[in-house]
């Protein structure tokens, strides 16, 4: 008897439900699923904003769509403070605005004189990563034409994410100046999306090397295609911060643990070297003996000592 094949298009779905089930495995631990309970709020933690404001839509046409606005965390100040556009992680797959870890980093910068800007991005399967990258552009320009509305800086804006969030920090501070993003919404802006300084948590800097360590080689090239789209080896010349590299991005910071399960520590290392090499300021913080996304537990000393080292940084290019 001939032995019946599995029809093609179930063995698809077969191997794509794989290949989403490793991405999700992936999110999951850069969402920090173990978390333990905090032992108290973020205010007892060196982070303060009386000034909160949600909800405020960032790209023209899309004013309803709750993944294409923002929030806002400042205190009560004369004059305009710096401006820090906030992007969340979750392996471009989850996570939102109001992610615990990222609105705590809000709060303390906003304690030491900042206006933040944490925004929401549309999320794969809905877009493709090129689009996430475009929706967090988009968010810089909305910042810099708005900016003074919120008592904030237009020239004086910076960028901080996590994860694949710290992934598309990059691209917004590496890579707004590649003609190949068109900012969701602002295509015709006379406003760029152009940053001064960026704070990058263990992020993702080349990403198909960290498919194949994370992923593993046997379901990187279909987690490239769900998540990149077609051709995605040429897109990957866009998507990949890595090629964007040279002595024209601004001063950029890199906090990443020692001991990241998603094996970014030494890519932190590796581009902190490239862009000292270039003549670009540059630091690495890190995180002795902390795993991928450590500020979750915002209440142990790396989690603030992290954000202070970045207030410093910050302060230099936006003080």
């Amino acid at each position: 008897m001939k032995k019946r094949s599995l029809p093609r298009k179930k063995a698809f779905r077969i191997i794509r439900t794989f290949a989403i089930l490793a991405l999700s495995v992936a999110a999951s631990m850069a969402m920090g699923a173990k978390r333990p309970e905090p032992p108290g709020p973020h205010e007892n933690y060196g982070a303060r904003a009386e000034t909160v404001i949600r909800d405020i839509p960032y790209s023209p046409g899309n004013e309803s769509d709750m993944d294409l606005m923002l929030d806002v965390y400042s205190n009560p100040h004369q004059g305009l403070w710096p401006a820090i556009v906030m992007i969340h992680g979750g392996s471009w797959m989850e996570g939102d605005k109001e992610v615990d870890n990222k609105v705590y980093i809000c709060k303390v910068l906003a304690a030491n004189g900042y206006v933040v800007f944490i925004i929401n991005y549309r999320l794969w399967p809905e877009v493709k990563m090129k689009t996430e990258a475009e929706d967090a552009m988009a968010a810089v320009i909305w910042v810099k034409r708005h900016a003074r509305e919120y008592g904030a800086d237009p020239d004086r804006v910076g960028v901080v994410g996590g994860s694949a969030g710290g992934h598309l920090a990059a691209l917004v501070a590496w890579a707004s100046d590649d003609p190949w993003f068109e900012p969701t919404g602002w295509d015709d802006s006379e406003v760029d999306s152009d940053v001064k300084v960026a704070a990058l948590y263990y992020p993702v800097l080349d990403v198909n090397k960290t498919f194949n360590e994370v992923v593993t080689p046997i379901v990187t090239p279909l987690a490239r295609s769900l998540l990149i789209g077609k051709k995605p080896k040429k897109q990957l010349m866009h998507l990949s911060p890595k090629y964007h590299v040279d002595a024209n991005v601004p001063p950029t910071m890199f906090l990443t643990g020692d001991k990241d399960s998603l094996k970014l520590y030494p890519h932190s290392v590796l581009y902190r070297d490239k862009l000292e090499q270039l003549g670009v300021d540059t630091k690495l913080y890190t995180a002795p003996g902390k795993d991928h996304g450590f500020t979750w537990n915002y209440w142990e000393p790396e989690s603030l000592e992290s954000v202070m080292e970045i207030v410093d940084f910050f302060d230099k290019y936006l003080k």
